[in-house]
């Protein structure tokens, strides 16, 4: 059962990763802060699901704030959106690969923490930060990677993976339609 707890909850954080680079990529400045914030509430409440664990909305929102710790980086990115014309790339890149990092970190975090009998009771800050900052690199590498493979693909992918980002609710029907018009544009 631990095994499969383990893939199931790494299949939770991976999936909740890309909802929140979907999430990043939303051209309004903050609301994509506000989504990956929500995106990650969620993926907590699943992974304590899945490990028996009481979830507290207030109490994980509190740790995951002190956790993720430097929003200003992930507000400045989302702000970037501002400058016209290339602002919403950048800004949008940058907040997409950032949203997926923390996304991955706090999964790994809590993940992990449950995995080993904790709870929210007796969640260790400090432990945590040091386990969510390694977890951050990596989910950064993973995410850089995929924007790096994703820019490369063709409009038929893009377009599949958009559509995917609507259904897990990470996009607006608003949000969808003027980026599905976006990529069939290029065709």
């Amino acid at each position: 059962m631990s095994q499969e707890r383990t893939l199931k909850a790494e299949k939770l954080i991976r999936e909740h990763m890309i909802a929140a680079m979907g999430a990043g990529l939303v051209p309004l400045p903050l609301a994509d802060w506000a989504i990956t914030s929500a995106v990650q509430l969620n993926l907590v409440r699943k992974i304590a699901e899945l490990y028996e664990v009481s979830f507290l909305p207030g109490v994980v929102k509190s740790l995951i704030t002190s956790l993720v710790g430097g929003a200003a980086v992930r507000g400045g990115a989302s702000l970037v959106k501002l400058i016209p014309g290339v602002g919403w790339m950048i800004g949008g890149l940058t907040a997409s690969v950032l949203s997926a990092a923390t996304t991955y970190a706090v999964g790994k975090v809590f993940q992990s923490h449950f995995a080993t009998g904790g709870t929210l009771k007796d969640f260790d800050l400090e432990t945590a930060r040091r386990a969510y900052e390694k977890a951050f690199q990596e989910g950064r590498e993973i995410a850089e990677k995929a924007a790096r493979s994703s820019s490369s693909e063709d409009p038929y992918q893009r377009l599949h993976k958009l559509h995917e980002l609507f259904q897990v609710g990470a996009l607006t029907q608003e949000e969808y339609e003027a980026q599905k018009r976006k990529i069939l544009d290029q065709l």
